[in-house]
């Protein structure tokens, strides 16, 4: 009788860790593909950066060139001889 009691005490135990493990391993399934959602979105965040500081880069380099003056003189609204210089009134 006591050994039919604890086998029956031990199935229970068992039972109730399974079911712990499972949900234990839901809830890190769950983290999981959160936190791989997060590392997309920071390695996108990082690439725009990247882009972003390889520009500023070139134009770091540009400066001091024939290049590089001539776009500093039209963002001041210069014109080459012969260009054609349009501004937008609308806004």
């Amino acid at each position: 009788m006591k050994f039919t009691r604890s086998s029956l005490l031990t199935k229970l135990l068992i039972t109730l860790l399974a079911i712990a493990a499972a949900i234990s391993l839901v809830s890190l399934h769950r983290q999981l593909s959160q936190k791989k959602l997060e590392k997309a979105e920071l390695e996108r965040e990082a690439a725009i950066a990247h882009e972003e500081n390889q520009r500023l880069q070139d134009a770091i380099d540009a400066v001091g060139t024939d290049a590089g003056y001539a776009d500093m003189a039209r963002q001041d609204g210069m014109a080459s001889e012969g260009e054609i210089v349009f501004y937008d009134i609308g806004d």
